[in-house]
């Protein structure tokens, strides 16, 4: 009798244990899907998706490293992408508060660190009165990020577009190619070695290289750089707007 009673047990314990399994394995972030998903907004310009996921990166809390990261990430992307210069400045704003955030727990993290410089950019140049320090605090931090990962891709593209961008004229913009080359290169250096996370950022390289071409007049050049781009990503709606100009023009 004890027998059968352990017999029609072993079943409903299998099953608890699947269902522990299955709830833990839910219970898991899959932060490669995140990064596709942000990633994807920001280069098909879907405003309503980016904001979406900042949402559900909100509720699911601050447990994880990655979660910080991610919602400073987004945040950028929400204020790059809008034309409206009050809510690009809230935006960012939300980025480094939540680059604040993540960062009082990895002050090194180089990535954070450059991130954060960009939306400081980018919230000093939507409120240049407001925040008349933000921009030098701005290049200072981006410094720092770079003396802690010169070989970091993403921290070089950050750099490349802050430089580019405050560049004053056509003829400093020229002068950008090589920063940009160099993350081109550090992305090829990447992609030798083990697929990581996080890894967005080739194909912008590769567009601002082709920008920086484009303003030296080598219009071959920039399309073969484009090019490149849109290999990595075929829906990549600055690069095809980019690229139709040089066809067209």
């Amino acid at each position: 009798m004890l027998l059968m009673f352990c017999l029609r047990q072993v079943p409903l314990l299998l099953l608890a244990l699947l269902g522990g399994a299955t709830l833990a394995g839910a219970a898991q972030t899959d932060w490669r899907d995140i990064e596709s998903r942000v990633q994807y907004a920001w280069y098909t310009e879907d405003a309503r998706d980016l904001a979406s996921i900042e949402s559900h990166l909100r509720e699911l809390g601050d447990s994880d490293p990655k979660q910080g990261y991610y919602l400073t990430l987004v945040q950028l992307r929400e204020a790059q992408i809008t034309s409206d210069v009050s809510l690009a400045g809230r935006a960012a704003a939300g980025c480094i508060d939540s680059a604040d955030a993540a960062l009082a727990a990895r002050p090194t993290d180089a990535e954070l660190l450059a991130l954060q410089s960009s939306c400081m950019d980018l919230r000093s140049r939507s409120h240049p009165v407001g925040m008349p320090f933000a921009g030098s605090r701005s290049r200072a931090q981006m410094q720092r990020a770079l003396q802690l990962a010169p070989g970091n891709p993403r921290v070089r593209l950050l750099a490349a577009q802050l430089s580019y961008a405050d560049a004053k004229s056509t003829a400093e913009r020229t002068r950008q190619l090589g920063v940009f080359q160099s993350a081109v290169d550090a992305f090829e250096v990447e992609r030798q070695g083990l697929e990581r996370i996080p890894g967005w950022g080739a194909a912008e390289a590769w567009q601002g290289l082709a920008q920086v071409y484009l303003d030296r007049g080598d219009a071959i050049a920039a399309r073969s750089a484009l090019e490149h781009a849109l290999l990595l990503v075929p829906d990549y709606k600055s690069a095809h707007r980019l690229l139709n100009h040089i066809v067209t023009g």
